[in-house]
């Protein structure tokens, strides 16, 4: 079933097979879900991952899709939480028409809510995500055990000149898309059967970021970097030095700047954006999963 610019898909309402390690919450007033995977039976919770997907994808791709990363960190004893967008996944509003700045907001209320289960809350974002997760640490530091950011967009800070004409053209076209050169899917990730998968997904947008998106994310960048000298959580980020969707410089000096003295950039040579589908991932999670791992035991 084709999804429109403007419904979220029929079956939103179903969801997964219900289970009894999900559930799933929503945050007024968007209405946006937040979905819930416990740890299986047997496997003693030791800590909450909350996940956050990038842009044009969903939490739910990551069941099957980023080496089925959700299944896994249950199976090592991590409960995980993840937000779908506004306009994303079974969320309302729009396809693709998320605010970045309600986004942050999102984030923060998920995060709340999880630390109320009393168990360490890491931090894992993905492209746009890992923005978004930038953005909550930037806006609340505390309670926070471990920052995961996955091939994160964080490009340089934007001008007030530069800003404030961004926010006028997003005023008149909000829904325009920046007329960006889009990298061609191939570059997405190494493994081909996943771009076939996604390029059939009825719940991934395929289409651009708009003026409306670009203007709310320039924001939460320029938080971001006006506040790397008062980041003190721990941090791994990990990045593809082949990644033509988020540069890996950027991230390379966000990490040098971070006052955090527990941080490192775990760089795969060749690698694309989405690491977790690469050919052979097993590398870069078991290195993701370990570095959380020892920091709960720290």
């Amino acid at each position: 079933m084709a999804v429109s610019e403007t419904d979220v898909p029929t079956d939103a309402s179903a969801g997964p097979v219900p289970s009894t390690t999900y559930d799933r919450f929503t945050i007024a007033p968007e209405d946006v879900v937040v979905h819930k995977w416990s740890c299986n039976a047997g496997t003693p919770t030791s800590a909450v991952v909350v996940l956050q997907h990038g842009f044009g994808e969903y939490a739910e791709r990551y069941i099957s899709s980023h080496y089925k990363l959700i299944p896994k960190l249950q199976a090592e004893g991590f409960e995980v939480w993840a937000l779908d967008f506004y306009g994303h996944g079974r969320s309302p509003g729009d396809r693709g028409m998320v605010n970045v700045v309600m986004a942050v907001r999102h984030h923060l209320e998920v995060r709340k809510r999880a630390t109320e289960r009393g168990l360490p809350v890491f931090l894992f974002g993905h492209s746009l995500g890992g923005l978004v997760t930038a953005g909550s640490v930037t806006s609340s530091p505390d309670d926070i055990a471990g920052v995961v950011l996955s091939s994160p967009v964080l490009p340089a800070a934007m001008s007030g000149l530069g800003q404030a004409a961004l926010q006028v053209v997003a005023s008149i076209v909000p829904k325009t898309k920046v007329p960006l050169p889009r990298p061609p899917l191939d570059e997405l990730c190494h493994d081909r059967e996943q771009v076939r998968i996604l390029m059939e997904d009825p719940l991934k947008y395929k289409s651009g970021i708009s003026f409306s998106v670009a203007s709310t994310a320039v924001k939460v960048v320029n938080l971001v970097w006006a506040a790397v000298d008062k980041w003190t959580a721990p941090t791994l980020a990990i990045h593809g030095t082949a990644d033509s969707r988020a540069e890996h410089r950027q991230c390379q000096s966000f990490v040098d700047k971070i006052a955090s003295q527990d941080k490192e950039l775990f760089s795969i040579e060749g690698g694309y954006h989405e690491l977790l589908n690469a050919l052979e991932p097993e590398e870069t999670f078991r290195h993701v999963v370990e570095w959380l791992h020892s920091r709960i035991a720290s």
